[in-house]
């Protein structure tokens, strides 16, 4: 996958969670973010990683609650699985596809004192789809 082929699919992933969730964003979502894989990742340097937010202001915690309700269920009729390390307990739940390893990652819910968000991240890979020569 390129890096921009990887920004179409955070793209519509997101577009399509946004619409399936009982609240919207403040604004609209934030263009794309990049940034390399560190050495944290153990994988090869010049690798990168694209990414999309978006906030949600004033929310109460039971709109965070149905809204990390309805993140769970959408995502997992897409196929996404839970991720090991989500903590229910902030509200910090996070969901990985198996087949495009691409991580949406719903932010607060559970705490009404945290920034409530949404991201949606690609994996580590080469921006043009294969490694330097």
């Amino acid at each position: 996958m390129t890096l921009d082929q990887a920004k179409k699919l955070v793209d519509s992933y997101q577009t399509d969670i946004l619409a399936n969730l009982p609240i919207k964003p403040a604004s609209n979502p934030a263009s794309f973010s990049e940034l390399e894989c560190d050495a944290n990742d153990i994988g090869p340097h010049g690798r990168q990683q694209t990414w999309r937010s978006a906030k949600f202001t004033n929310s109460p915690l039971p709109d965070r609650t149905a809204a990390a309700d309805a993140f769970r269920t959408y995502l997992t009729g897409r196929g996404f699985q839970l991720a090991p390390d989500t903590d229910a307990e902030i509200g910090w739940v996070k969901m990985r596809n198996p087949k495009d390893n691409i991580v949406a990652i719903l932010d607060g819910a559970g705490d009404a004192n945290r920034t409530f968000q949404m991201e949606v991240i690609s994996p580590c890979l080469w921006p043009d789809g294969t490694p330097p020569a």
